[in-house]
């Protein structure tokens, strides 16, 4: 046989159920944290990547959209100057509908620049605007002649020219070229004011994409100009992903998630999950001690009651071979003396008291275990119930060997069951002289303490170690090492003691020391 296989069948049965147990689930458990919290750094590095995609998806949206607007104008203003000579109200039109334009400019050639037509609203702004335009468009003809080169692949394009801002009174001027009826290349463009067209023209757009998921801003050099968040304190640097505006380059497009940027967003995710990773582990240990505990508790439950099977036998088994020889004897006539048989009969009627009495204690468990004994609490003097238990208990306890004391101020009047109570001083005188060897002596004692009243029986026997004493009161029960486990026994005289004083709203405590003997205490509530 493998040696593994001879180690695992030493093991006794609860060392082997908790083996299974961190084998078929802690090991699991443990692999799979582990490789949770390898994963949880790639994961959100995937997050972080997926999420600035789409926040780049949404600038791209915002730009598409602002740059549609501007393609919009263009063609209605080509539109506009075909008629030009004839009727401008259709560039008037595009105006009035569309504040952030201030100005619509039309030039005569391409190289040189022959004459310039103004159309505004606002005849202060044209004549005033006029001037700063031409040298604007004699300043940039490099930039024209790309705009050309756009016009002459089939590409119409608008730019913006450099650093307008600066020259036109703080507007932005937009550049296309477009042609007459008879195909002559044409400078066309917009002034343009840009806080307007932010405000007015994309600031809808903007709140529509944004709703409650994200915060979008529009920042003039390091200046906010417009936020979808009343009262926004957003700034340029705190903004999770910024984008130039394809219409107007100086301007910047910023997007973070609302209350938090996407940094802290993607940390607190992983805080998150390793919370609910720790928490999973830690509710996962825990059922596992609780399966293991409630196993375990099974598992001696079922030893101990093997060994009650073992003991009972045992302890009937005697008194019975006893009843069986003795009675045998007395039926063969083999005694001849009227001394003889006397004896052998106190001894028959001995050991069949001791049969009845394992009977009864077994049948008075069952009946308490199954709730079938019906107790009938009443008020009753606690010392005086118990001086009467000792004096017809008095020839047992002279017959074992055994003297006690005992001590008790009267009118301790407790709420109890008298066949319980007397059941369970027997169970306690029982129990000490069971567990005593050299010191043949049982004190016992009632006094009262504070609602309650009390009885107490000590010994001075072989007293029951700390981790024993843990499971002195568990059904079937018996110490299986050291002088106790020696002692005859059922295990069940200190569990129907506690059941009995339970039943009776009291308690029962036990204080030993190995060696010294122990004090088992039983405490009644008091009546009035």
């Amino acid at each position: 046989m493998p040696k593994e296989s001879h180690s695992f069948l030493k093991m006794n049965t609860i060392q082997r159920i908790a083996l299974i147990l961190v084998v078929v689930f802690l090991i699991p458990v443990l692999f799979f944290t582990a490789y949770e919290l390898t994963s949880l750094n790639r994961n959100e590095a995937m997050i972080e990547e997926i999420y600035q995609k789409q926040l780049e998806a949404i600038l791209f949206s915002v730009n598409q959209y602002s740059d549609d607007a501007v393609n919009s104008w263009m063609t209605k203003a080509e539109a506009g100057f075909t008629r030009l000579a004839s009727d401008s109200s259709s560039l008037k039109n595009l105006l009035s509908v569309t504040p952030a334009i201030r100005l619509i400019f039309l030039t005569e050639g391409v190289d040189p620049i022959k004459s310039v037509h103004l159309i505004s609203p606002d005849p202060f702004v044209k004549d005033s605007l006029k001037r700063p335009l031409e040298t604007i468009l004699n300043q940039h003809t490099p930039l024209i002649q790309k705009l050309i080169q756009y016009k002459n692949t089939g590409f119409q394009k608008t730019m913006v020219v450099p650093d307008s801002s600066n020259t036109v009174w703080g507007y932005t001027t937009l550049l296309f070229i477009t042609s007459d009826a008879k195909e002559e290349l044409r400078v066309a463009g917009f002034v343009i004011d840009a806080d307007l067209f932010v405000e007015d023209l994309m600031g809808p757009r903007l709140q529509s994409i944004a709703k409650d998921q994200f915060i979008l801003s529009v920042f003039k050099g390091n200046n906010r100009l417009y936020s979808t968040l009343m009262f926004d304190s957003t700034t340029q640097f705190s903004a999770a992903l910024t984008k130039d505006l394809w219409v107007f380059p100086d301007y910047k497009i910023g997007i973070r998630t609302e209350g938090t940027s996407l940094q802290q967003l993607v940390r607190e995710r992983t805080y998150t999950n390793l919370y609910l990773l720790t928490g999973l582990n830690v509710v996962l240990v825990l059922a596992l001690v609780l399966t293991f505990r409630s196993v375990k508790k099974e598992v001696q439950l079922a030893q101990n009651k093997a060994d009650f099977v073992s003991n009972v036998s045992h302890e009937i088994r005697t008194p019975l071979s006893l009843i069986s020889m003795f009675a045998e004897t007395l039926e063969l006539g083999r005694v001849k003396t009227e001394e003889k048989k006397q004896e052998y009969y106190s001894i028959i009627s001995k050991e069949a008291h001791r049969l009845t009495g394992i009977v009864n204690t077994i049948l008075n468990f069952s009946q308490t275990e199954a709730g079938k004994k019906t107790l009938h609490p009443a008020p009753l003097d606690l010392t005086r119930e118990v001086k009467e238990v000792l004096r017809t208990y008095d020839y047992h306890l002279r017959s074992k060997g055994f003297d006690f004391t005992f001590e008790g101020p009267e009118g301790i009047t407790v709420w109890a069951d008298q066949q319980a109570l007397t059941e369970i001083t027997i169970n306690l005188i029982d129990n000490a002289i069971k567990y005593s060897r050299d010191k043949k002596h049982i004190e016992i004692s009632t006094g009262r303490e504070a609602a309650r009243g009390w009885l107490a029986v000590r010994d001075h026997g072989i007293g029951i170690s700390a981790n024993d004493q843990k499971h002195i009161f568990d059904k079937f029960y018996r110490v299986s090492t050291g002088n106790l486990a020696k002692s005859p026994g059922t295990g069940l005289g200190l569990s129907l003691v506690k059941q009995l004083i339970e039943q009776q709203n009291g308690t029962i405590s036990v204080k030993s020391e190995l060696g010294t003997g122990s004090t088992f205490k039983v405490y009644f509530p008091l009546h009035g």
